[in-house]
């Protein structure tokens, strides 16, 4: 048995967007794939387990070990384990609506425990003008430096989510590009770049 783990929101596009991954993944990888959340008391004994985290920080430490310790199944590595390949779906996600060059700030959850997709974002120097990284729910934020690079007369600005769905993150992260009156885009969540169901897919191949 495969299952997706989904941190959960109570936000109801959240649950359909990971819903539909799941049963887009399952289609690229040939097998079922089940969608469960953190909040479970356990898992089936036996089932592969990708948990869909881009961070290493209290629920990879907290909730995934407590799982682990109480189902007889396989945790596969996270998401950060495969930084560079959430990386290069970001910069795609970034520079989707633009026709030429754009200066892009990437804005994950925390600076904590995000360590090992910051660096690979770090790594998108080449593919940007000017590129930088923003916490959402920590400081700097994205509207301090939003406000930074209107004084320096920065253009062509998308703030890219590191988000996976849909949800009440992503409406934070609107307000606050709205609130800043800066002329910034927002790019789309990860989950909705094409290849994303089958980086999933890939996810549970490679670990067969």
């Amino acid at each position: 048995m495969n299952i997706l783990l989904a941190h959960g929101s109570s936000d109801s596009r959240h649950a359909a967007e990971a819903q539909a991954l799941a049963d887009k993944a399952a289609k690229q990888l040939g097998e079922a794939i089940e969608l469960r959340y953190l909040d479970t008391v356990a898992l089936p004994a036996g089932a592969r387990v990708l948990p869909l985290l881009l961070g290493e920080g209290w629920h990879a430490r907290n909730d995934i070990a407590r799982l682990a310790a109480a189902s007889d199944c396989t945790i596969l590595p996270s998401l950060s384990d495969r930084a560079t390949s959430i990386a290069g779906m970001a910069a795609d996600l970034a520079t989707a609506d633009f026709s030429g060059e754009v200066n892009a700030i990437f804005a994950v959850y925390h600076f904590r425990g995000f360590e090992t997709v910051m660096a690979a974002l770090h790594e998108l120097k080449n593919r940007f003008p000017r590129i930088s990284l923003a916490a959402m729910y920590s400081s700097p934020d994205v509207g301090e430096l939003l406000a930074v690079w209107k004084s320096e007369g920065v253009k062509n600005m998308v703030v890219q989510p590191m988000a996976l769905f849909e949800g009440r993150t992503m409406e934070k992260l609107r307000r606050t590009v709205a609130e800043s009156e800066v002329d910034a885009e927002v790019g789309k969540r990860l989950s909705a770049h094409a290849d994303f169901p089958a980086f999933i897919a890939d996810c549970f191949r490679e670990a067969a």
